[in-house]
């Protein structure tokens, strides 16, 4: 078990949890295993074999704690909300500027923009001299991005973009896996199923935020709208990626805290061990919540992820004129 004040991810297989009060318990074999106050709780990731009462069930909905269920391995199973927020209003508005052009463009452009100024921060930290490699593509494909006319133009080239980055993303790395390219279902390899457990985390974060702001996360504008997706998650996720996610990939892996003795070949695909799990999860939340200075501010990068769903519902309620998600330096 991983635990946070604000996500409480909980990864023991064969643990239950139970409501003490107005706190969670969780035990093993009838042993105490943790115990928190659900007043410093705003979501439980819950992964693999484990049991939750009725009663905790029950108290999460009456307190808004988005309930997340993933397998043992990340793989998104369902959730527990306290359901749709009560701001009929704010969705209205959202559902109104899906249906403007220029909006969707403008917001879409930023959205790209800052994944792949973000992208390139991560590599010239990592590996100055094959940022410098990749410079004129990537200044040819920021340019691309303002003359971009349609949002179709705009996915081609965010998923040029994305076929650059992992292609070169193995010279990041002092082990590589076996990785060649990016296959998200199911991960082949230890390297993809690290960047789909990362993804899926980060966007179980994001879509608490965007259901706590009142706003409909299946009502996006850059990932195409399809039957149980929450595309507008998927959207405000997409700049958070390489700082959040693959940073955590590049440290854990070249500083040999999970290394190829931690992955075993299952029937179809390698599989992770207990421990990569839990050192991963560590890992994403001290990402996640630890404090760093930002213009002589202390932020966490969830603070900025926020804030970047706050300034999203003032843009579409026109208090903006413009949507800019964090550049991390």
């Amino acid at each position: 078990m991983e635990g946070a004040m604000t996500t409480l991810f909980v990864t023991e297989q064969g643990c239950r949890l139970v409501r003490r009060g107005y706190a969670i318990l969780g035990y093993k074999n009838r042993e105490k295993l943790f115990m928190y106050p659900l007043e410093n709780i705003r979501q439980i990731v819950i992964m693999g074999r484990v049991e939750v009462s009725s009663s905790l069930l029950g108290l999460l909905m009456v307190r808004g704690v988005d309930t997340v269920f993933l397998s043992r391995y990340g793989r998104f199973k369902g959730r527990v909300s306290a359901g749709a927020g009560k701001n009929i209003l704010i969705r209205e508005k959202q559902f109104q500027r899906r249906s403007e052009p220029s909006f969707a463009l403008q917001f879409c452009r930023s959205l790209v923009r800052a994944k792949i100024l973000n992208s390139r921060n991560l590599i010239c930290k990592q590996r100055p001299n094959l940022a410098e490699e990749m410079k004129p593509r990537l200044e040819n494909a920021l340019r691309s991005i303002q003359r971009a006319g349609s949002l179709n133009a705009l996915r081609g080239l965010e998923g040029a973009f994305a076929t650059l980055y992992f292609q070169k993303f193995p010279q990041l790395l002092k082990e590589t896996f076996g990785f060649t390219r990016r296959i998200k279902h199911p991960p082949p390899d230890p390297l993809n199923i690290l960047f789909s457990l990362g993804y899926t985390l980060l966007f179980n974060s994001v879509y608490a935020l965007v259901e706590a702001a009142g706003l409909d996360p299946y009502a996006g504008f850059f990932h195409q709208a399809r039957y149980g997706h929450p595309a507008l998650v998927s959207d405000l996720m997409e700049p958070y990626r390489a700082p959040l996610v693959d940073r955590l990939v590049i440290r854990l892996i070249n500083n040999g805290k999970i290394s190829k003795e931690h992955f075993r070949k299952g029937e179809s695909r390698s599989e992770m061990e207990e421990t990569a799990l839990k050192m991963f999860i560590s890992g994403y939340q001290e990402r996640l919540f630890s404090r760093f200075s930002r213009n002589s501010v202390r932020e966490t990068t969830w603070n900025l992820l926020q804030k970047d769903v706050w300034q999203f519902q003032k843009h579409l309620e026109g208090e903006t004129d413009e949507f800019k998600p964090y550049i991390f330096r």
